[in-house]
């Protein structure tokens, strides 16, 4: 994945922009504390201001419950309250009570009633515009006198429109359904010889809250009642309001508002502040709350009342109207500080242009190190001590890199030598081989910049590390090979493992071949004419002499065995001979665990002379199938590590080895990869496991490990699986072939080449550039040499 690269910054700037920051964080913090402390005071001041506001709606509570009181007082002793009404005839208290109702406008209507449901009021019109609305009354009309009482077994209700001088306007009749003692006022009054409030309800006819007043006359079935219009209490609160979106609420202890100043209905927000108010039983309360997402200071004060009832008291005030005289302030106190940073701005990009100048020189010197120019690094000339002091010691660290790459180089290479050399030195069938190829990959490579024609036309080795990337991926190319057992490598016949098993199968003919003497023996002791048995222990003695040629011929090895000959190896298995002595002692515990059960076998045994057994199968326990996976190989790899049968290997169509042992020899390039790409190698040699892993690839996806294709190979790859072929068709220290000349090596790669196993361009580049005949006259025999027509190997 791509990995973004870190941005950079220039000094300048940046010094300009941290020492802004810097004012910024100061001028912040000391504008945080100002705010905090601004809103301390500010909410002290608000707290200071809502207790006044609560002392006051009080004080104006308890005011109108005393004066409704003594109202209530004063018509309870006056003589005429409880005078009976009648229709043709003014009460006589109507004048009392208008001058009651016209002195105190917050009262709607004073009444009174019995236990006979007679029923007697005075209402304010004056008190509300939609009562003249409502009852369609001319706007003259001040009063309206309600009287409930019985005549002829009929209750009616009687109403008198009257002018503010008591004249009658209108008169009004009908039945009335209206019932005093069944009214809560009535009910609860009568309980009681004090006067009773209730809780706020909407009076029906003014659409409006109230309260009612009432009491028990003293030893009569009457009861006087008056209703409060709350509205002129809600006029007092919006008269308290000194913010534009603060809000008054008054409240019972039931849970709901009597009067809101702004008479919103928020649900939320006020069972948020029902949750605070009830929380725990003090008098007054305050704290910040989140209301519809915006903090609000809010202040709840008890207000206890003489009635059974309590009042609460609650205001709401967002913080950001509290803060918004104080944000102002802030605000240009910061404006006025950003403009002085940025008068003394010019001040500090001077101070920066003194670092940066040799800053940059540091640079330039540092990129030479990076490009490990380690040689030509100096000096900064500067005033600046730390950074002369960090310049001198760029100049000693360059030295000390230099020679330690030196001695890492040296350390590396010998390495890879030692490691080539172990390679070649474990096998008389390597040979040289790791050695050689390396100086054949070079030469080539060196051509092959030097040419700028065709696929050559971008491909250059120029600096030393380009050149060293290449020499050491062909150094490890078969580095691999270590894994490879020696054996194997070395399989010099069919039946060879560590040893040659053929001296094994030779010893069974022995056998075979004592066991017919000793049967002719006992054929003549027992009186059978000698020269007719002697006749046919010569004729079996030579059927096995001529059978043991078959298979020691077979175990040579050769370029292809015939049908005939293996079912002749297969026929000479079904030979049987006697085992006198138990095969399961004297083993290994591998050797052993491969081995069938030992409780069904009793000897002397029969046996084949030839057999591929249980034992002979050895199974592959590390496999490398996720190493597969994650390396891309599609390789085929065979179901057991080996298969050591007598007759299978016996069998062998080609060579000598099995396809086990094949597979086991080609899964050195395998490894190589494996081992190669899992080192960590710099940057400079990060294409060896590339160049080194694909010299066994074709250029039509035949190869192997991971069937490449010559676009998914770069030219170093391709250079070096030419080198790797040449250097094994020439080299004359192979026990396993006899060395090719000259001539029959290039052929072979010209074959290679029309099958399209090899690079065409690089081949004839190898060519034309004599780089065969100078390799062969300082690494082949001379008999080796031979001349070489190029032309008929390159294209016109």
């Amino acid at each position: 994945m791509y990995k973004q690269e870190k941005r950079l910054f220039n000094i300048r700037p940046t010094m300009l922009s941290l020492l802004t920051l810097l004012c910024l964080i100061i001028i912040v913090s000391l504008l945080s504390l100002q705010y905090y402390f601004s809103k301390e005071l500010a909410l002290k001041a608000i707290s200071e201001n809502f207790n006044h506001i609560s002392q006051k709606v009080k004080d104006r509570i308890e005011i109108l419950d005393i004066k409704n009181n003594n109202i209530i007082s004063m018509l309870e002793f006056n003589q005429g309250i409880t005078q009976k009404a009648n229709i043709n005839k003014q009460h006589d208290l109507l004048e009392l009570i208008t001058k009651i109702l016209e002195k105190n406008s917050h009262i709607y209507a004073i009444y009174i009633g019995n236990n006979k449901n007679e029923f007697y009021e005075v209402i304010n019109l004056n008190i509300s515009k939609n009562l003249k609305k409502m009852y369609k009354v001319k706007n003259e009309a001040s009063w309206l006198v309600i009287k409930i009482l019985k005549i002829e077994d009929k209750r009616k209700e009687h109403k008198l429109f009257l002018d503010k001088n008591l004249n009658i306007l209108k008169t009004e009749d009908k039945i009335s359904t209206y019932y005093p003692t069944s009214r809560p006022w009535y009910k609860k009054a009568f309980k009681t010889n004090l006067i009773i409030k209730t809780k706020p309800y909407m009076f029906t006819n003014l659409k409006q809250k109230g309260i009612t007043y009432a009491k028990k006359l003293k030893s009569s079935p009457y009861v006087i009642g008056l209703d409060v219009s709350l509205e002129s209490l809600n006029l007092f609160l919006k008269k308290q309001i000194t913010y534009k979106d603060e809000e008054i609420l008054l409240f019972k202890d039931d849970k709901k508002i009597t009067i809101s100043s702004s008479m919103k209905k928020n649900k939320k927000g006020f069972n948020k502040i029902l949750d605070f108010t009830f929380s725990n039983d003090l008098n007054i309360k305050q704290s910040i709350l989140k209301i519809n997402g915006k903090d609000n200071f809010v202040y709840v004060s008890k207000l206890n009342s003489e009635y059974a009832d309590t009042d609460y008291l609650a205001m709401i005030l967002p913080i950001k109207e509290i803060m918004k005289p104080y944000n102002e302030k802030i605000y240009y106190a910061f404006s006025f500080t950003v403009f002085i940073m940025f008068l003394l701005s010019p001040i500090v990009f001077y101070i920066a242009k003194l670092f940066v100048k040799p800053i940059n020189l540091l640079e330039a010197e540092n990129r030479k190190i990076n490009n490990q120019d380690f040689s030509s690094v100096r000096t900064v000339d500067t005033r600046l001590k730390e950074i002369h002091n960090l310049s001198s010691s760029f100049v000693k660290m360059s030295q000390s890199i230099q020679k330690h790459n030196e001695s890492q180089k040296k350390l590396m290479d010998s390495f890879i030598h030692i490691i080539a050399s172990a390679i070649d030195a474990k096998s008389t069938y390597t040979g040289v081989h790791c050695s050689k190829v390396p100086l054949l990959a070079s030469m080539i490579a060196q051509k092959a910049s030097e040419n700028k024609e065709g696929i050559f036309k971008d491909f250059t080795l120029k600096t030393e590390d380009e050149k060293r990337e290449l020499s050491v991926a062909a150094w490890l190319h078969d580095c691999g090979k270590v894994t490879t057992p020696e054996y194997v490598v070395d399989k010099a016949t069919k039946l060879e493992t560590i040893y040659n098993r053929i001296h094994e199968i030779r010893t069974r003919f022995e056998v075979l071949h004592r066991d017919k003497t000793i049967i002719y023996l006992n054929n003549i002791i027992s009186g059978k004419n000698k020269k007719e048995e002697k006749e046919k222990l010569e004729l079996e003695h030579n059927n096995l002499y001529k059978e043991f040629e078959v298979i020691a011929s077979a175990n040579i090895g050769s370029e292809f065995l015939d049908v005939k000959i293996i079912n002749k190896i297969e026929d000479i298995a079904k030979r049987e001979w006697f085992r006198h002595f138990d095969n399961h002692i004297g083993l290994s515990k591998d050797e052993l665990s491969r081995k069938p059960s030992l409780e069904k076998e009793i000897l002397p045994i029969k046996e084949f002379l030839l057999d591929d057994k249980i034992e002979h199968i050895i199974p592959r326990t590390s496999e490398l199938k996720e190493e597969y996976k994650k390396f891309g190989f599609k390789l085929e790899m065979p179901k057991d590590l080996y298969n050591l049968g007598e007759v299978y290997n016996l069998s062998i169509k080609k060579g000598t080895l099995t396809n086990e042992e094949r597979y086991k020899i080609n899964e050195h390039v395998i490894m190589s990869i494996i081992m190669l790409e899992q080192l960590p190698f710099p940057k400079n040699l990060k294409n060896v496991p590339e160049f080194a892993s694909a010299h066994h690839e074709t250029l039509i996806g035949t190869g192997y490990p991971r069937q490449l294709k010559k676009e998914e190979m770069s030219i170093p790859a391709r250079i070096l699986a030419i080198a790797d072929i040449f250097e094994a068709l020439t080299a004359s220290d192979r026990p396993y072939k006899d060395a090719k000349t000259l001539n029959e090596s290039i052929k072979i790669l010209s074959y290679m080449v029309k099958d399209k196993h090899i690079d065409k361009d690089i081949f004839e580049l190898f060519l034309k550039s004599d780089i065969h005949n100078i390799y062969a006259n300082e690494h082949m025999h001379k008999d080796q040499i031979d001349k070489v027509d190029i032309q008929e190997y390159i294209s016109s």
